[in-house]
This record gives structure tokens, C-alpha cells and sequence, in this order.
């Protein structure tokens, strides 16, 4: 229902209780893809995805740390403690 991205919170939470794990954008995670450290890893998929395959966690894609556009971003993270 939405032409881009949606706003966070659009969707209900998954059985674990998390919201918003997949189908934004491609999230940038910290693990390089090699050794040489040309290519960063992202992971979830992007809502310009054709493919049920690229929602999973364990489905990655890689580009260089520089490379900036809108299919990808990162998510902020709080820790609440006690929890």
C-alpha cells in the first residue's frame, strides 16, 4: 500500500515481537563480505524486491561502504536495560 518505504510501526510484530524486520530498505550491517574489506554486507531485503527470497535474514547482497541510494539504510538500535 505504499509507494516507497513505509513508516515505521505500519505493519503488526512478528511472533518474537519485533516490527519492521524486513522490506524497507537493505540494512547495512557491520560484517565485511571478504577479507580485503571492498564490500559490506546487507541484509533484508528492499521494498523494491521481487522476490519472497530476498526477505529472508539469511539472504544477503553486498555493496561498497561508500555507495548511497534509496533502497538501503540502517537501523538504530536502543538498549534498554533491565529488560
Amino acid at each position: 500500500g505504499f509507494a516507497r518505504t513505509s513508516p515505521v510501526g505500519s505493519f503488526a510484530a512478528n511472533s518474537y515481537g519485533l516490527c519492521d524486520m524486513s522490506g524497507n530498505v537493505w540494512q547495512w550491517c557491520e560484517d565485511w563480505y571478504n577479507a580485503t574489506k571492498d564490500y559490506r554486507v546487507l541484509r533484508g531485503g528492499s521494498w523494491l524486491g521481487n522476490s519472497e527470497v530476498f526477505l529472508r535474514s539469511s539472504y544477503r547482497i553486498i555493496d561498497p561502504p561508500a555507495l548511497r541510494y534509496g533502497l538501503s539504510g540502517f537501523r538504530c538500535v536502543l538498549v534498554v536495560s533491565g529488560g
